[in-house]
Parts: structure tokens; sequence; C-alpha cells
């Protein structure tokens, strides 16, 4: 080939590979394009702008960045006290139960060692050594029921908590379907009809939260997470423990008190004038009544405040977690606490026991009034139904209306309670007052397109099938010791009852914590999701991304 014809294939070939781009320069020449490498796209950098821009990793995961300007957020409150005149009830009603439960307390020594003053002192001593191993048998029941349970939820937990959700939906239909086959095989027809009921309710119910399992898991793993780097919450809640039954103690005292040694103050008593030997008749004055009505709300009321500082102090320790993770690290190795007490649960617990005292007591003030109502229509119907067991009667319109207060009642109630369950969550954030925290934490969820999501219990129905399982392994242990401390003599199933009822009453306790960091996550996770992703371990934003995905893929917004 010719040289002039080996440079027009030359030309030719180039030609093939090269595009010409039409547009014309600034000084009317066309410019050339050659693409010999693929085009390179910028990256974005306005990912706070995105609201679904999801990138795939190798793992085949989900990160998703959030634009959070388009929803409100909570703002932290200056340092102040909030609904000071509930906190001011509060306290004042407390003195006066206080005061009562010291004269029944100082009666009740009274009257014990005046009856202990007759007694022979070598009795004292021939029981000195059998009360001896009861007292440390019951401080060995009580320490490996906190030990066991402390070991157990921590082990449990985290490795089993999605098996333990599918075995807390699974065994409650299976159970009633076995009743159900066991009733026909005796020929038992109704008990067996209302099993399979049951059965095919649970297993639908089962059916239709399945997909929800992940979610549960997913939050419920965030929120050890959190509970794990401030372990000394377990401690709190040991202690809120113990208040509440010192409470009991008190309001108990008082009560003997009114009932027993200042009885003119509850009681009107009249006696027989033509029978002087015959005990006075007493009846509830009308005072008497409001008392009662008093204590009743006291104890319902004080109960509540001691739960929900304790909630509203864990949601102030897992926001700490949730938004400043480095403060509180830095801050955890300037001030060393005791138990594993990280400044942060100290912080919180100050704000809620200070800043927030008034507005806890406020919306627990709520419920214990509703709680009050609940006992005074469950005392009135039972003392209905007794009438009319005694003029052999059957239900009237009275009857159903007193049902339906009922209802009515104790649905208010847990609607009452859920809300407090958020609204103090925010409380514990920010410390607004508690009408302002209600509002802010409905409206968004409202704006985050959550207010369809129906929080499922789960995760309660997850740690109510371990709480069993942990008390049968403390009914276990009590059953050794009482081997170890008393022989062969001592009555097995009342040891092995008491061991199971101390063992619930610890899982109860930690529970608690539990319950609350989840219900702070879900509101820290609508607030700011982005901080979860930025601040901390990406698994746990994937796994909570996926869950939220899987369970409501059409409510979540992503």
């Amino acid at each position: 080939m010719s040289g002039p014809a080996k440079i027009a294939t030359a030309e030719a070939e180039f030609a093939t590979n090269v595009d010409f781009d039409a547009d014309t320069t600034e000084n009317g020449m066309d410019s050339l394009v050659e693409p010999l490498l693929p085009p390179v796209v910028p990256p974005d950098t306005s990912a706070s702008v995105l609201d679904s821009n999801i990138v795939e990793t190798d793992a085949v995961a989900t990160l998703i960045e959030f634009n959070e300007s388009e929803w409100d957020h909570g703002e932290t409150q200056p340092e102040r006290c909030r609904d000071w005149f509930w906190g001011f009830l509060f306290l004042s009603q407390f003195a006066v139960v206080l005061v009562l439960a010291i004269m029944g307390i100082q009666n009740m020594a009274k009257e014990y060692s005046e009856s202990m003053a007759g007694d022979d002192d070598d009795h004292h001593d021939s029981g000195y050594n059998v009360d001896q191993r009861n007292m440390l048998l019951v401080l060995s029941l009580v320490g490996s029921a906190i030990a066991i349970s402390s070991f157990l939820i921590n082990v449990l937990l985290g490795a089993f908590a999605s098996m333990l959700i599918q075995i807390s939906l699974v065994v409650p239909p299976l159970s009633c379907f076995v009743t159900a086959v066991a009733s026909l095989l005796t020929l038992n027809v109704p008990v067996a009809f209302f099993s399979l009921i049951m059965s095919a309710m649970g297993a639908y119910y089962a059916f239709e939260v399945w997909n929800k399992i992940p979610f549960a898991t997913a939050n419920l793993k965030i929120a050890l997470s959190a509970i794990g780097d401030n372990h000394g919450l377990w401690a709190l809640a040991y202690a809120v423990s113990m208040q509440a039954c010192v409470w009991m103690l008190l309001w108990c005292s008082a009560v003997a008190e009114l009932v027993k040694y200042s009885s003119s103050w509850v009681f009107d008593c009249t006696s027989s004038v033509d029978d002087e030997i015959s005990e006075p008749v007493c009846r509830v004055s009308t005072p008497g009544a409001f008392i009662a009505l008093g204590m009743i709300f006291s104890f319902f009321w004080t109960n509540q405040v001691l739960n929900n500082i304790f909630h509203t102090t864990i949601a102030g320790v897992v926001g700490t977690w949730w938004f400043n993770p480095e403060e509180e690290t830095q801050s955890a190795r300037r001030r060393s606490g005791w138990c594993g007490c990280r400044p942060a649960i100290y912080d919180s617990w100050i704000r809620s026991n200070f800043y927030s005292f008034g507005s806890i007591c406020f919306g627990s003030s709520l419920v214990g009034v509703l709680k009050v109502l609940q006992f005074i229509v469950h005392f009135g119907r039972k003392r209905r139904q007794e009438q009319r067991r005694l003029d052999d009667t059957g239900p009237n319109a009275t009857d159903f209306l007193c049902c339906l207060l009922q209802f009515l009642v104790d649905k208010l109630e847990l609607i009452m309670e859920y809300f407090n369950s958020w609204a103090f969550v925010y409380v514990g954030l920010y410390g607004y007052d508690y009408w302002s925290a209600g509002k802010q934490v409905k409206t968004l969820f409202m704006e985050r397109g959550w207010d369809v999501i129906v929080n499922d219990e789960l995760v309660t129905r997850s740690l109510s099938m371990m709480s069993w399982l942990i008390s049968l392994v403390t009914g276990l242990v009590g059953v050794f010791l009482g081997y170890a401390f008393l022989g062969l003599g001592f009555g097995i199933f009342p040891l092995f009852f008491f061991s199971v009822f101390l063992g619930r009453a610890s899982c109860q306790v930690l529970f608690g914590v539990v319950t609350s960091a989840v219900d702070t996550v879900v509101v820290c996770f609508a607030e700011s999701p982005n901080q979860l992703r930025n601040k901390h371990d990406p698994e746990l934003f994937r796994d909570l991304i996926h869950a939220w995905r899987k369970a409501y893929p059409e409510d979540c917004g992503f």
C-alpha cells in the first residue's frame, strides 16, 4: 500500500474513534471531544438535601442521608423549674403521708414493745439460730434473683432477641391449639371451641406482625447499645425499686395510723344503748370517705411519679448518647462515677428530679386520677354484683352503664399512659413542660408521617417471655439454696414460688430500663436519624433502615 493510501486509512480509523462536537467556541472553531475514558460523575456534595439517596455497598446495605430541615426539631430549654405548682402539690401530699406514717410507726413500735415485754428471754435465744438462717436464706434468694436476672438479660437480649420475639408469637396460639385438642379428646366441646378461637386469633396476630420482628429487634439492639455504654442504669433501676418499696411501707404505716390508731378521723362508731357488751358498729364517715380517696390517689400518684422520673432520666441518658457521644465520653473521663454511673446519668437524674419535677408530677397526676376512677368503678361494680346475688335479680341498665363506664375509664387510662410515655421522653430530652412536650412529640410524629404507625408490643412480649424463663431459673436456684440452708425439712413449693416471685419482680425492674430506652430510640430516630449514622456504628443505622422499610414500607417516609 502506498503512503497516501496508508494515511487515508489511518484518518478513517481515527474518525471512527473520535466524536466531533459541533458546538462552536468563542474563536469560531469546532471543539474536539475525545471520550477515551468513561465519563466521571462528580460526587453529590449536597447529601443533606437528599431525601432518598441510596448508596449500595458491598454488603448490599442501604445508607440514607435525611433532609432534617423538613421537620421541626426540639430545642434544649433553659434550666429552670417548670410546672412548679404541681411539684409543690405533690410534696405537700407526700409530707402529709410521711407525718401519718411516722405516727403509725411510733404507735406500732410502742404496741410491739408492750406485747414483747412479758415474753421469756430463753424463747428468744432458742429461736435465734433459726431466725438467722432464715434471714441468710432470704438475703441469698434476693441476691441470686438480682444476679441471675441481670446476667441472663444481658446475655439473652443481645443474642436471642429476634428468636425470643418469634417464640412469644408462636407459643400462645400453639398452646391454645393443644388445649383445644386435649379438650376435644375429653369431649369438652365449649372449652375446645373457645381455645380454637383464641388459637386462630393468636395465629392471625402473629401473621400480621411477623414482618415487624426486625423492626422491634433493631430498636432493641440500639437501646441495648446505649444501655451498655451507661450500665449504671441497671443500678439506678434497683435504687428506684427500693424507693418504691420504702414508699409502700410508709403508705401502709399511714393507713394503719388512720384505720387503727386514729380511727375517729375515718369512722363513725355507734354502740347499742341496751347492749353495752357488744362491740360498736363503725361506718365510714363522709370525711373518712374523702380521706380514703385521698390516700388511694396518693398511692397511685407517688408510684407514677417514681416510675416517670426513672423513665425521664433514661430518656435524657439515651438522648445524650444519641446526640453527643463524644461529649459524654470526654465528660466520663473527667468525672468518674461510682457503680458505673457516668456523668450523663447523674446530670439527667438531676434534671428529672429538679427542673422537670413539676412536669412529671403534672402528667403523673392525670394517670393517678384515672386510676382512682378505675378503683371506684371496679369497687362499685363488685358491690352491685354482690347486691344482685343477695336479691337474686338479673342484670339491668345500671349494670350495663357500670360496665360501659369501666371500659371507658380503662381505655382512657391506657391512652394516658401511652401519651405520657412519649411526652416524658421529650421532657427528658429537652426539658419542656408537660403540655409542650406532648404537643412537640405529636407534631414530630405527624410531620414524619408516622401518625399511622402503631407501637406493636413485640418488645414487651419478648421481655415477658424472657421474664418467665428467668423466673423459672431463679425458682430452681431458690430450691437449691433452701436445701443448702435448711436441709430437707423445708417446704419446696412455697420456697419455689417465692423465688419465682423475686425473679419476676427483678425482671420487671430491669425491663423498665429497656422499654424506656426503646421508646427514646424511636423518638430520637424521628428527631435526628443522621446522628445515628454519623456518630455511631453504621451497622445499627443499616439494620434500623432495613427494619423500617420492611415493617412500614409506605409510612416510614424513606
